[in-house]
């Protein structure tokens, strides 16, 4: 029996999935990380620490292969987009890992932009603005504090990349995540030589850059004795949203993923498409070869929930959703704010915070519950709202992640974005798109044609007209609202 391991590096923790060539899962194994944050607004991780947990996870997968009979052919890696990993010539690595969530690098995003021309002009070189979470500002702050582990770097890689250096001591990215560093091309899908030279990097600690199911390189032999994965190959693997949407068979234009998790994501391929010219959606390449996408991000998507819960309910989700239906569209004229810790799309402001408007002694805590639902269905309808006015017509939308357990909450975002949900069989998320890489890369397969094959629709939730010609009355109040406050929002943070 041939099988294929799928791994999913998040910021808290590791999982893998053991799959057979049909797409079956039949193993699950998961082991948690922890963050460390030595300064306010600092986040970092030690790679090494990424790695342990990824050796303890083969050791379970590579277990339970044997026990059912199989033999592991390949290996696929999904992880946190925009982190940065350096090693020195002797592959030693230099520092802890400076991650996504990040924010020390604002006064280097400001730099770098005014050097390449300013905004508009950076997003013709590379089809994103420079903001503070991803990798290229991060490289700039290292010179500027840290010269002296600066000057050691050999070669930087994303988080996914530094697990297959580890596995193959080959040093390699792909294009999903070399996308989403800001030294990357989009449109082009390559390494931006004008940034690189502007901003005075040297493109000889960039990594080759593969397709998302190109080898890698085999495990190497003591990996491989240590973990009984003799002959297996390495996949290049993935940006976590990337392989998520792949995961649930988002791979052509038409297609959209809303990941309905702590935060929420909307992704949606494009085959011709160029950046946001405001840039308010991210634009990043996709694992499918020569397909890009268009991302909107929300901050405090399902998070906005758990904050509420944890603070003032004490019934259970199945209670929330019951006692949520009971309560009107409108939520009874309360409009929630999601944007309890800023806000990305569409209004890239720090400074928004979550609001409660409308409350008065006639409300229920259900009807203040009804309220964050639907502010996260709109904010959820913002990136929806600006696929449209880039020219994407979504057709088919696939819902995934914790959130999208709540029927409720995917009849809303259905109601209230007027497009039919459906919900796939099989949500693993990142993992689940790696699994299908590492099958693509062994067969030398085609990995759209194994993602419509491994998809399976469990739900379909179609959405209702009237319900939908109420939500648009109050979700023009949503918008106004934010309008309204942006500047306060703004003079309360000075």
């Amino acid at each position: 029996m041939e099988l294929f391991v799928g791994l999913d590096l998040g910021t808290t923790g590791v999982k893998g999935l053991l799959v057979n060539t049909e797409g079956k899962i039949l193993a699950i194994h998961g082991e948690k990380l922890s963050l460390s944050t030595p300064k306010p607004a600092w986040a970092e991780q030690n790679p090494h620490d990424w790695w342990n947990a990824v050796v303890k996870v083969l050791k379970g997968l590579s277990s339970e292969a044997s026990r059912i009979g199989g033999t592991i052919r390949a290996i696929a890696t999904s992880g946190q987009m925009h982190s940065l990993v350096i090693i020195d010539r002797e592959n030693r690595v230099l520092r802890d890992a400076i991650l996504w969530c990040d924010q020390r690098t604002y006064a280097e995003c400001e730099e770098a932009t005014n050097l390449l021309g300013g905004e508009e002009q950076v997003l013709k070189m590379v089809g994103n603005p420079i903001l503070t979470g991803f990798t290229l500002p991060k490289l700039l702050w290292l010179r500027k504090n840290e010269p002296e582990v600066y000057e050691k770097i050999h070669k930087m890689m994303l988080p996914k990349d530094f697990i297959n250096f580890m596995l193959t001591d080959n040093v390699t990215t792909e294009h999903s995540d070399a996308s989403g560093t800001t030294m990357y091309d989009v449109s082009r899908m390559r390494w931006n030589d004008d940034v690189l030279s502007a901003l005075k990097i040297k493109k000889e600690i960039l990594p080759e850059i593969l397709p998302s199911n190109g080898i890698v390189g085999k495990v190497k032999r003591e990996i491989a004795e240590e973990l009984n994965l003799k002959d297996a190959v390495v996949v290049a693997g993935g940006a976590d949203n990337a392989c998520a949407a792949l995961g649930v068979g988002v791979i052509k234009p038409g297609d959209v993923m809303v990941s309905l998790g702590t935060s929420g994501t909307v992704v949606a391929p494009t085959q011709t498409g160029s950046f946001d010219p405001k840039g308010r959606v991210h634009f990043f390449a996709h694992t499918v070869p020569n397909v890009r996408y268009h991302m909107g991000v929300m901050l405090t998507a399902t998070y906005s929930l758990e904050w509420f819960k944890e603070r003032f309910l004490n019934e259970n989700y199945d209670e929330i959703n019951e006692q949520v239906t009971q309560v009107p569209i409108g939520s009874n004229g309360i409009v929630f704010l999601p944007y309890l810790n800023g806000e990305r799309t569409p209004h890239r402001d720090p400074h928004a915070r979550g609001v409660f408007f409308g409350l008065s002694s006639f409300h229920s805590k259900w009807d203040v519950v009804r309220a964050i639902f639907e502010g996260v269905a709109f904010g959820i309808r913002d990136s929806f709202e600006i696929l449209k006015e880039l020219g994407l017509n979504p057709k088919h939308v696939r819902i995934a992640g914790g959130g999208s357990k709540s029927r409720v909450w995917n009849q809303m975002i259905a109601d209230a974005l007027n497009v039919e949900i459906e919900k796939p069989f099989v949500d693993e998320g990142a993992s689940y798109g790696a699994a299908m890489l590492a099958c693509s890369g062994y067969f030398n397969l085609d990995v759209r044609k194994i993602s419509r094959e491994w998809f399976k629709l469990k739900e379909l939730t179609r959405p209702d007209r009237k319900n939908g010609e109420k939500y648009e009355e109050f979700y023009e109040r949503f918008r106004k609202l934010y309008s309204t406050l942006k500047d306060m929002f703004r003079e309360g943070q000075n």
